[in-house]
């Protein structure tokens, strides 16, 4: 294309430069914000004047389109007021100069006897922390004061680390001297703002004795690590223990709630039931509503975000009362006892503490048999800590109940291998082991899934040729 063809084309696209019509930027464009301080944002969501109209008509009408489409996500009925859907900065935000800036944040405070769902937030006071410790598999936690942790959750435009993920709101909870539960939420008003905001964050955290979070570790301590050193704020967390919850939850409750999601543990344990809650979800639609001076939910990301931080709360009082299974008022611990005894169980397991582990299996399967639950994992568990104590007689009889179950998936599988080491090894009958190989390659045509049933059949094979006929 020859530069006299360009500038044709150039000059075709300014002859159809339309002027806007007026009251395009209207009371939008000239709304009172307070966040208008901040150079960094965009002061107007309308297209600009001297765009081809052909363009300008086109990008309202995927502006049209997204904002419809977000609409829809909006569950019926979650707008109660108009500060739930309102423009500008949202109500109770007060500014105060931080170690790198002005921040911006909302602050509300709980008393000790507050309830959080059927919970007292004075509760996480009884909490016995060697079990904390035990139960999330981190003994950096055994001496820890609760009383005086952080906790810690965020709100993101995304769920991607990087430079191109914003961090726009920072929970903290923390008790004070009192008792008192007080619930800073710092917000971002704008990219501008950010270094203010984490130097602010990372001051608060690092007075605190561990963190508690909810996948945490995984998610919300990264993307505030990644933002702090891209912006030049040392990130506190590595000399602090981080208790995350959702990991020993996962294993107290796996298989028996329909998600992990911390809305599912709060309600099943600890009795909190939120109404007109924003999903997490929408929250990155929010504040990019706010950005582009729109009217916005922010009201409900605030909401959220603060049950979310005061959950962590009654989560963790409920987990330092797990190994009692009774609240300190003697109240029964909700949620399923099975499944509470086998977690203890095989934390006990891993911790290698045999002797409480055996009590904790005879508990868990004595609970299962009385609802009819499916046991054989239990089981195998009995026989083979057993078998490592070496207790072989009475590891044999719990291995040989197993195998004398149905053959259908690995609990049979693990049994039969763990009663092979047994009698080969400690017991010293190969006959028996040899007897033992062949009637469970018999049956293992049964188990289920194929690459199991390979696996085991190799292994079974290996042996057959070690211990000969």
């Amino acid at each position: 294309m020859s530069s006299s063809d360009f500038r044709d084309r150039l000059r075709r696209l300014r002859r159809e430069d339309e002027a806007p019509a007026a009251g395009e930027h209207g009371a939008g464009a000239d709304r009172a914000n307070p966040a208008r301080a901040n150079p960094a944002r965009a002061t107007d969501a309308a297209p600009k004047a001297g765009m081809p109209s052909w363009l300008r008509a086109r990008l309202a009408g995927q502006v049209e389109a997204a904002a419809a489409q977000i609409e829809a996500r909006y569950p019926a009925g979650l707008v109660l007021s108009e500060a739930d859907l309102a423009p500008g900065l949202p109500t109770g935000l007060a500014s105060r100069r931080g170690p790198a800036g002005e921040v911006w944040a909302r602050e509300t405070g709980y008393a000790a006897d507050a309830l959080h769902g059927d919970w007292r937030l004075a509760e996480l006071a009884e909490a016995d922390v060697e079990g904390v410790a035990l139960l999330a598999r981190d003994s950096s936690l055994a001496h820890v004061d609760l009383s005086q942790a952080v906790f810690l959750d965020t709100e993101t435009t995304g769920l991607s680390g990087g430079a191109g993920t914003y961090v726009y709101m920072i929970g903290l909870g923390a008790f004070d001297a009192a008792g008192e539960f007080h619930v800073w939420q710092g917000f971002l008003r704008g990219p501008g703002e950010e270094r203010a905001l984490l130097a602010e964050a990372a001051e608060r955290i690092a007075r605190a004795s561990c963190v508690v979070s909810f996948f945490g570790k995984s998610f919300d301590r990264h993307r505030l690590e990644d933002k702090m050193r891209v912006v030049g704020v040392a990130p506190p967390f590595e000399e602090l223990p981080h208790l995350d919850l959702y990991h020993p939850f996962q294993r107290l409750t796996k298989g028996r709630l329909p998600d992990g999601r911390l809305a599912t543990m709060e309600s099943t344990l600890c009795g909190l039931v939120r109404e007109d809650d924003l999903p997490g979800a929408l929250a990155p639609a929010a504040w990019f509503d706010f950005l582009a001076d729109r009217a916005h939910r922010l009201e409900g990301v605030f909401r959220h975000n603060l049950l979310d931080v005061v959950s962590l709360v009654t989560l963790a009082a409920y987990l330092g009362r797990v190994r009692s299974e009774q609240r300190s008022d003697g109240q029964a611990l909700a949620g399923c006892a099975v499944g509470r005894a086998r977690g203890i169980a095989r934390a006990l397991l891993d911790e290698g503490q045999r002797t409480p582990a055996c009590d904790w299996l005879e508990r868990a399967a004595q609970r299962a048999a009385e609802v009819g639950e499916d046991a054989r994992d239990l089981g195998f568990a009995r026989g083979e800590n057993l078998r490592r104590m070496g207790r072989p007689e009475e590891a044999r009889g719990f291995l040989e109940d197993v195998i004398a179950c149905p053959v259908t998936d690995q609990p049979w599988s693990q049994a039969v291998e763990a009663l092979l080491k047994l009698l080969e090894h400690d017991l010293h009958q190969r006959d028996a082991a040899r007897e033992l190989c062949a009637a469970s390659l018999a049956r293992s045509r049964e188990l289920r899934p194929a690459l199991l049933r390979q696996r085991f059949v190799a292994g079974l094979e290996k042996r057959v040729a070690r211990l000969g006929s």
